[in-house]
């Protein structure tokens, strides 16, 4: 994961890793995710796998599930950002997740288990969630865009659900 602290023209150009702990305790817990600040008490989540169209392996797909109950309770966050590098906001899992999905009946069963909870997290999350999408959304990032609060979509973004293939 990558951290990066909000520049600020009130002090020498850069604030200090101090005042934002929140994007050392997220970076350290969810490194799946590049995190910043870009105001205070905000924390910006960013899919930052742009070679892959930001995909999620089994880890990422993970942490995309369970990130939002330590932010519910976090008393240093009062909203969030979801946003994406690259030419995609998330392609999905990747095709190894996927590939141990097929072959392995428990991998199959959990990823169902982060799936259904990755919806009630959100939801059941007390801070606004903000979600700007570009480019292609699919799988879990497709939901978490859908289910933040306010979702802003670009016009060019497309919205496909690759589940209704799987049977």
């Amino acid at each position: 994961a990558v951290m990066k602290m909000p520049e600020r023209g009130h002090k020498t150009g850069t604030v200090l890793e101090e005042e934002y702990p929140m994007i050392n305790r997220y970076a350290e817990k969810f490194p799946a995710f590049e995190y910043d600040s870009p105001s205070e008490r905000v924390l910006r989540i960013t899919f930052n796998k742009p070679e892959t169209y930001n995909s999620l392996d089994a880890q990422g797909h993970r942490q995309l599930a369970y990130i939002w109950r330590d932010i519910d309770e976090d008393p240093d966050v009062s909203c969030v950002i979801l946003a994406a590098k690259g030419k995609a906001f998330s392609s999905g899992g990747d095709f190894g997740m996927i590939k141990n999905n097929i072959d392995n009946w428990n991998d199959t069963v959990g990823a169902w288990k982060e799936a259904r909870d990755l919806v009630y997290n959100i939801i059941n999350c007390s801070k606004p969630i903000i979600s700007a999408v570009n480019g292609v959304a699919v799988g879990a990032g497709l939901v978490a865009a859908l289910l933040a609060d306010i979702s802003i979509i670009a016009k060019s973004a497309r919205v496909l659900d690759g589940h209704v293939r799987l049977g």
